[in-house]
């Protein structure tokens, strides 16, 4: 992940709440129904699960497959982002030592309490 993408991941966690929409982004909107942009850098990426839009393409340039989450709105609706942020508190409160699997597991969690 991008060094700013983990900046901010941490200082959500340290104010402990979940910021909004960043009207003041140049890159605003970057996906559809937009409501949260804590997690602009998503700390999923790549996650490798369609259900929540993504998919793999070839990269333009290099041919190579890539993950492709321009479609996936997941870490960036108000009620998730919430979620994603209480269990990273709960998991560490510095996002550099939280695991890709613990992670991928706190993602699994969420998705499994909206299938509910």
């Amino acid at each position: 992940m991008h060094e700013k993408g983990r900046i901010l991941i941490n200082k959500a966690i340290k104010n402990g709440e979940v910021i909004g929409l960043d009207k003041n982004c140049e890159y605003l909107p970057c996906h559809e129904k937009l409501e949260d942009c804590t997690f602009c850098y998503c700390l999923f990426y790549p996650c490798n699960d369609p259900q929540t839009g993504g998919y793999e393409k070839l990269h333009s340039r290099t041919g190579k497959p890539i993950w492709a989450c321009s479609s996936c709105i997941f870490a960036h609706k108000t009620k998730n982002a919430k979620k994603i942020l209480k269990g990273l508190i709960k998991l560490n409160l510095d996002f550099n030592l939280i695991s890709r699997e613990d992670l991928l597991k706190l993602r699994l969690e969420i998705l499994d309490e909206e299938s509910d």
